[in-house]
């Protein structure tokens, strides 16, 4: 038999040398917040979430200004905006937890919250209000450090599917179009011109407006019968079609942009990513991982080393 196919994440500096346990809680989800669907195996939530944390601990501690991942039950209420990281502060509050065994109490740091939810195989983590870190770039980040040919195998064991979520709202109370309305003119909200310019409109000028494109949409809905895909297909190609003046297309295999919409109970969640999503296995971290070994069977089939 070879080696296992299993690895454990590489420490990138000191603050990620002992490991960090998750404080994983079933909080629930809630109108506002942000974050990351993740799916595993049936049984093995808590161990998912604490892979994940190493994950997120790992990718944000080798970024220029990040931060290990501070993991929290909290609900992480609204304390007023956060100010400069102060390094000093980070170390005292670091030395203060190894002796009270209690949350870091510096909120320069992120905290992210890890929830299990009552659905099988799904989970949750709540990224921290006052924070610039994006969602779709950081699922992006891991799944492309993930597909990355200069690793040695796989880093994961238990996450499967990672689906950022850029905002979440109540079902109820238009809910979902509250989510068009905030999360969809970035990325679709075009002049009524625009399309209509002459090719030799300087880069710059290209550059500070949104193009038309294609674009696709795929709701998930969990555990809510009272919304269906149709309804939730429809709102957002509405809305998609009014800010786009009707420039933008639909095109659900070769799309530029796909809109992923997750329905869970009474909330619903929104994000919009790029058409590497199906280049990167739909961000399922498993089917990237067994993809190394996919094109290592091949290479010893041809006789390569």
């Amino acid at each position: 038999m070879g080696k296992s196919k299993y690895r454990t994440p590489k420490p990138q500096d000191s603050r990620t040398k002992s490991r960090r346990l998750a404080a994983i809680s079933a909080s629930g989800i809630h109108s506002d917040d942000v974050g990351i669907f993740v799916t595993c195996d049936k049984g093995q939530e808590k161990k998912c979430l604490q892979e994940l944390s190493d994950l997120l601990d790992e990718l944000f501690a080798a970024e220029p200004s990040g931060q290990p991942v501070e993991a929290t039950s909290d609900m992480n209420p609204d304390n007023g905006d956060v100010g400069e990281v102060d390094i000093e502060a980070d170390v005292l509050a670091e030395l203060d937890s190894l002796r009270t065994n209690r949350e870091p109490q510096d909120v320069s740091s992120p905290k992210f919250s890890f929830i299990t939810l009552d659905i099988p195989c799904v989970s949750f983590v709540r990224f921290p209000r006052n924070t610039s870190f994006d969602p779709v770039e950081t699922v992006r980040k891991l799944c492309l450090s993930a597909s990355s040919k200069e690793d040695a195998g796989p880093r994961s064991r238990y996450i499967k599917r990672l689906t950022p979520v850029t905002l979440i709202r109540k079902t109820l109370n238009d809910g979902l179009q509250s989510l068009c309305d905030q999360v969809l003119p970035k990325h679709f909200s075009i002049d009524v011109d625009v399309a209509d310019e002459d090719e030799t409109s300087s880069k710059n000028d290209v550059e500070l407006k949104q193009r038309p494109c294609k674009f696709a949409i795929r709701p998930t809905i969990r555990n809510n019968n009272k919304i269906g895909r149709d309804e939730v297909i429809r709102a957002v190609a509405d809305k998609i079609t009014a800010l786009g003046h009707g420039k933008h297309s639909v095109d659900l295999k070769g799309y530029d942009k796909l809109v992923l919409v997750d329905v869970y109970r009474n909330v619903v969640g929104m994000s919009v990513v790029g058409s590497d999503y199906e280049t990167l296995k739909r961000f399922n971290l498993a089917e990237i991982h067994a993809s190394h070994f996919d094109d290592g069977d091949k290479r010893s089939a041809n006789g390569e080393t």
